[in-house]
């Protein structure tokens, strides 16, 4: 009998891709490799956020290569950065070429852990563990399509009616469902109350990051103007509500201090640049993308951070409250809901709703004129990640888990 279990992750984005399920899935599977398991991981080839197959990568055809002890079987797939019908193409075009090449690609594994979204996936989930005979458990970031229509990726119609129909049955027939954020599992077992479910938050590698981490190129890319400097680095998408950013910058009064520098891509990054332009916004500087490897000292160059959302997302908590918190940084957090809570429970910043721009001027204010206060909040805040979201004791429960829904 053998001594080890093998699991396969079957997911749409993967690292090198930036993005929270991206991190949290590559970390994970490194260290379920530590643990004792074979890792496989049946992904795209790499594209997101630009809708272009990275360099390196023949965008034809299947590749394979190896990331921290994972096998990493990277699939063509239709690409795009906009568009609903087009996302939706590119969604099952992933779908069709892991039907295809996972059971000639990837060994049969016991367990498929399937990352969602998109729900869509789990037509290709269904067929891989009918095929391999294992069971599977899913793996759920965003509640879609709950959470899809809010932010304008799917529309209401024959789409979402599929979605909805294939997210029942795919959280009844599981072996279990693992969350991101206790709103997610609530939304699992009000549809599935039989079903196994077990909270694996988005965390942090602790040794990446830290206030020593900070070096002269990250120094020199967040700009030589007086601070403080209030650092965004992740996705510039819809969802996040970037333009409340760029309103509070225009609005500060003059003997207000601070700044802000936004690092990253995505689909209102033309826009956020057109506004800065035509509007001559200048408490903003706006970086390109990064390598993941460079975010622990740009963040640690800076003096806090700023997560904002545009939008209620059911049971979504952004990694980067995570992050900054890692790096020490008291946070200002335009949210509700779950990620408001457990910022208050570390008391690691502020936080105010979104649309409210008196009192995110307000908020921003008290954070930027007390630079005792930042760094108390701040130690605080890294002090939490340690008790709470450190990516090695995430795993051990993950581990745990997923041998439990094997027996």
């Amino acid at each position: 009998m053998k001594s080890w279990l093998s699991v396969c992750i079957l997911t749409q984005y993967f690292p090198p891709e930036m993005g929270a399920a991206q991190n949290r899935l590559g970390e994970l599977g490194a260290r379920l490799v530590t643990l004792g398991w074979k890792v496989e991981v049946l992904t795209a080839l790499p594209n997101y956020p630009t809708g272009k197959i990275f360099a390196d990568y023949d965008s034809g055809h299947p590749s394979v290569d190896e990331l921290h002890g994972m096998r990493v079987v990277r699939l063509p797939l239709y690409t795009t950065k906009g568009g609903f019908g087009r996302r939706l193409r590119s969604y099952f075009s992933f779908v069709r070429s892991a039907i295809r090449y996972g059971p000639s690609f990837c060994s049969p594994p016991d367990l498929l852990y399937i990352e969602s979204p998109p729900l869509f996936i789990g037509y290709a989930g269904w067929y891989l563990a009918w095929k391999w005979k294992c069971p599977y458990v899913l793996s759920i970031s965003d509640l879609w399509p709950e959470s899809a229509i809010r932010m304008g990726v799917i529309k209401p119609g024959i789409a979402t009616h599929m979605a909805t129909r294939l997210e029942r049955r795919m959280y009844a027939k599981s072996a279990g469902v693992t969350g991101t954020s206790n709103g997610i599992l609530e939304g699992v077992r009000r549809l599935a109350p039989g079903t196994a479910t077990q909270l694996i938050t988005n965390g942090v590698e602790l040794g990446r990051f830290g206030k020593n981490k900070a070096d002269d190129e990250a120094r020199q890319l967040i700009g030589p103007e007086p601070g403080p400097v209030f650092i965004f680095a992740g996705l510039l998408g819809l969802a996040q509500g970037l333009d409340q950013i760029l309103d509070l910058a225009k609005t500060l009064p003059q003997q207000v201090p601070g700044r802000f520098v936004l690092v990253g891509e995505g689909p209102v990054r033309d826009h956020l640049e057109k506004r800065l332009r035509e509007e001559r916004i200048h408490r903003v500087r706006l970086l390109p993308s990064q390598p993941p490897a460079r975010i622990p000292a740009l963040l640690a160059a800076a003096d806090a951070a700023i997560v904002t959302m545009g939008m209620p997302i059911p049971g979504m908590i952004p990694n980067k409250l995570f992050e900054a918190m890692a790096s020490e940084l008291p946070v200002l957090l335009v949210s509700t809901g779950e990620p408001v809570e457990r910022l208050r429970q570390a008391d690691a910043g502020l936080a105010v709703p979104p649309g409210d721009p008196h009192a995110l001027r307000e908020a921003f204010t008290q954070l930027a004129s007390d630079a005792s206060s930042r760094r108390q909040l701040g130690i605080s805040g890294r002090r939490e990640v340690e008790n709470h979201y450190d990516r090695a004791k995430i795993a051990e429960r993950l581990n745990e888990f997923l041998r439990t829904c094997i027996r």
